[in-house]
């Protein structure tokens, strides 16, 4: 005799239709389980860590906690004129590195959408330099800079100039030939998300535009760049918090000098810790970076949102 679903459910033992997890669900958790203990074991163990050193001082012979010290660390990094002009830089440098990236990436990703004879090999070519390691970046630009042999000099001694600049010598000098170092190596990744950006937008609102009358430069304006701005942000933040880990271009042409005009906060967490010895100040200065990158983070979406309510997009 065939039983109705709430005698079949009765009828089974006690405990055996409760509420839980499907198997197939606990088959998922089982296989990425592994990958889960990975993470756990290299990025959140060691935040974890950091920010108990970073209200601590570190023994160093045990290296673990030798006292408790509050927020002093932190306090020396507000106070210290020093370590808030380190902050200051590491802004200005992400930001102008996230910048340039996103003009030139904008450049190449139009130049990129239009059909042309040897647009497929142009498009290897744009993104070598993503390709190339930080390092042989670093060592690459090096060559260029040098003030003897530099690539730079020479191409300004063809053209009639003396060409004896230490492009590496002077602080601000210095800090924005690393920008223009990091801006070539992360500009191709930009470029890469704002071209599938491009190719996603419609063809028929540029043709009736076009029929209205509408310029090419008009069109950019109030067309391009209004349906780009949810990507183009999303690839700035991106390319801000990338500029702000930047170390080995820092480390192979200037290692933070002269003086320590070139060091940024991701820098100094590094001559701190591994200089110095100093964890405590380290970890704390790791997390006064992570803070200050979510501030700025939290600027741009401020902005983007302002921009959006103002187009009507967004409710206000």
């Amino acid at each position: 005799m065939i039983q109705s679903v709430p005698q079949q459910v009765a009828s089974l033992p006690a405990g055996s239709h409760r509420v839980g997890l499907h198997p197939r669900t606990r088959f998922a958790l089982l296989l990425v389980a592994p990958a889960l203990l990975v993470v756990a074991a290299v990025y959140l163990y060691p935040a974890a860590l950091t920010l108990v050193f970073s209200v601590a001082e570190v023994d160093l012979a045990t290296f673990g906690v030798d006292r408790f010290v509050g927020f002093q660390h932190y306090l020396r990094v507000l106070r210290d004129p020093t370590l808030q002009a380190v902050a200051g830089r590491s802004v200005y440098f992400g930001g102008l590195v996230a910048l340039l990236t996103l003009v030139l990436g904008f450049a190449i990703a139009l130049l990129l959408s239009r059909p042309f004879i040897g647009r497929g090999l142009l498009r290897v070519v744009v993104l070598l330099p993503w390709a190339v390691p930080p390092v042989v970046s670093g060592v690459l630009w090096g060559q260029i800079y040098a003030a003897e042999y530099g690539f730079l000099n020479g191409f300004l001694r063809a053209l009639g100039g003396e060409g004896r600049t230490i492009w590496l010598g002077e602080p601000t000098q210095a800090l924005h030939a690393l920008i223009i170092a990091e801006a070539w190596r992360a500009m191709p990744l930009s470029a890469l998300f704002l071209l599938a950006g491009l190719q996603t937008l419609p063809d028929g609102i540029y043709e009736a535009a076009a029929l209205d009358g509408a310029g090419v430069l008009r069109r950019f304006r109030d067309m391009t760049l209004p349906l780009m701005m949810p990507i183009a942000l999303p690839v700035l933040i991106f390319q801000f918090v990338a500029a702000s880990k930047a170390f080995d271009v820092i480390y192979v042409l200037t290692r933070g000098g002269p003086g320590n005009g070139t060091t940024t906060l991701n820098y100094l967490v590094y001559q701190q810790a591994f200089e110095r010895l100093e964890f405590g100040p380290a970890s704390a200065t790791a997390y006064t970076l992570t803070i200050l990158t979510l501030l700025v983070i939290g600027v741009f979406v401020f902005l983007r949102w302002r921009l959006g309510v103002r187009s009507g997009e967004t409710a206000a």
